[in-house]
């Protein structure tokens, strides 16, 4: 679930309830990578959000076997003594989600909210160095509309796991971000990438000190 908090205020990321076959106790390490650049590690994070925006903050988890696994926390940041109007918001999904492998065509689709259409545009950073791509989605003007979300479409060269990130920003500076987790394997070969085969997965579970 998405946490909902303050600017300002202090939030608790949590992830004691990622999940491993063999036992949690098997995850060693949890590792945090968060929109402002800074990092964090253990199970749990307090953090604060200076600024209003709607983001989601990286976490990685490393079983005693060197095998990983991401999700994503997300956290809707308002201003407490001006909530209205809402700081944009966005959502994104891939597909295929399970089974690309390299040169294999995905197509990602976004879309952002409370914004208008012509108001900033989305980045993607597909965590492959690749130069980044710009889509316009509708703003969710039309609620419900069958072309409000834009599309792109993306190859991988290398097999991995890979981290994309899309965002949008509106005109009084607040940005909405999301992120997707893709594993691409080997074409014609096999890769151990753990995370895609049900061996372990990580559940994200966010807790607010409100």
């Amino acid at each position: 679930p998405h946490l909902v908090a303050w600017a300002g205020e202090a939030v608790t990321l949590d992830a004691t309830r990622s999940w491993h076959v063999a036992g949690a106790e098997h995850i060693g390490r949890y590792e945090w990578r968060l929109t402002d650049g800074s990092t964090a590690k253990g199970a749990t994070v307090r953090h604060k959000y200076d600024k209003p925006g709607h983001y989601s903050e990286i976490l990685k988890i490393t079983d005693d076997t060197g095998r990983v696994d991401y999700d994503f926390a997300v956290v809707q940041v308002f201003d407490k003594s001006k909530p209205l109007p809402v700081p944009p918001a966005i959502h994104a999904a891939c597909w295929p989600t399970m089974g690309v492998k390299v040169g294999d065509e995905v197509t990602f689709k976004v879309r952002s909210f409370a914004l208008k259409s012509d108001e900033g545009r989305e980045t993607w950073d597909f965590g492959d160095g690749t130069k980044a791509v710009y889509t316009r989605s509708d703003g969710n003007v039309k609620k419900l509309a069958r072309d409000g979300y834009a599309i792109t479409k993306h190859r991988y060269a290398k097999a991995g796991h890979y981290i994309i990130s899309v965002w949008r920003t509106n005109d009084r500076g607040q940005r909405a971000t999301c992120r997707l987790h893709l594993v691409v394997g080997l074409r014609g070969g096999v890769l151990d990438v753990s995370g895609n085969r049900g061996e372990y997965k990580v559940r994200y579970v966010s807790k607010s000190d409100t």
